[in-house]
């Protein structure tokens, strides 16, 4: 069995390839196929971490069936794609834009049968979809959706290389009377939540934090959030140990709200040339009055 490989595996490792493609193969198979001449790259024995290019001709010399990709595709309830449609905020032929609603939850699992994830891999007919960030549950949101395995891999690499730009509007409890501010400390995730360490110490990550003040009322403030680096929880836990908790967060925080007032609203990837910026939710106007 002969298999040309295209742009989506380009600078796929060998090894990666195959277990994707062929579920059914397990790692050792895989080795052992290797090490032994029965899969080969354009006709020569290989290694394992050999990473593929556009047209190179893997050849397999033993039987194994190959993964159906449709089987990725979930059957979704019209009703349910029509209504996650609506929150398209930008699509192209490579990135989906999707802007989430809080509590809504991204992929299946902990007891959900499937997620946005799935959703727009059965809207989109494509089981290559998949999104390159995510956002916490009770977030809302941007969030950015690739269509093919190229696409991904280098929205990753902007992501990683901190060439992707984001901007959240939160509600906090108190009034902040700086007119911006800067946080920079530790964050260490222990079993169930992050803390915050005023210095080193192992397992813990420095994390910077940019913040604005847009608006304050009464009893809140608002605020817009800048990441300097993207650590889990990150403005969750800077906010609260400085005594001004997220409005709505039940983790980190004490006043109940429908929802957390965290709300990615701005994003800018200069390489697609895609700049996108929403509005502050009505809900969060009200909140300072």
């Amino acid at each position: 069995m002969e298999y040309i490989i295209d742009k989506d595996y380009a600078d796929v490792r060998l090894d990666r390839y195959l277990r994707k493609n062929f579920p059914d193969l397990s790692l050792t198979e895989i080795f052992k196929g290797i090490r032994i001449g029965k899969i080969k790259v354009n006709g020569k024995k290989s290694k394992q971490n050999y990473r593929l290019q556009e047209g190179d001709c893997v050849k397999i010399f033993f039987e194994v069936k190959e993964k159906d990709r449709s089987e990725d595709i979930p059957e979704i309830d019209s009703n349910i794609i029509d209504d996650v449609k609506k929150h398209i905020v930008y699509e192209d032929e490579n990135i989906l834009i999707f802007n989430k609603e809080a509590n809504m939850v991204m992929h299946k699992g902990s007891g959900h049968q499937f997620g946005i994830s799935e959703i727009l891999k059965a809207y989109l007919n494509n089981p290559d979809f998949n999104f390159v960030n995510r956002i916490d549950k009770a977030t809302s949101g941007l969030v950015i959706g690739a269509k093919n395995l190229v696409t991904a891999r280098e929205l990753s690499e902007e992501i990683r290389e901190r060439k992707i730009d984001k901007k959240y509007y939160i509600v906090v409890n108190g009034r902040i009377d700086k007119r911006d501010f800067i946080v920079k400390s530790y964050l260490k995730k222990l079993e169930d939540r992050v803390v915050e360490l005023d210095k080193y110490e192992p397992g813990a990550k420095e994390s910077i934090s940019r913040f604005k003040v847009i608006r304050s009322g009464k009893k809140h403030t608002l605020l817009e959030g800048t990441l300097g680096s993207g650590r889990t929880h990150q403005l969750r836990v800077q906010l609260a140990s400085m005594g001004h908790p997220i409005v709505g967060d039940m983790k980190y925080g004490k006043e109940k709200a429908r929802f957390m007032f965290l709300f990615s609203h701005y994003l800018k990837i200069p390489k697609y040339g895609i700049k996108i910026e929403l509005p502050i939710p009505e809900e969060y106007n009200k909140v300072l009055a």
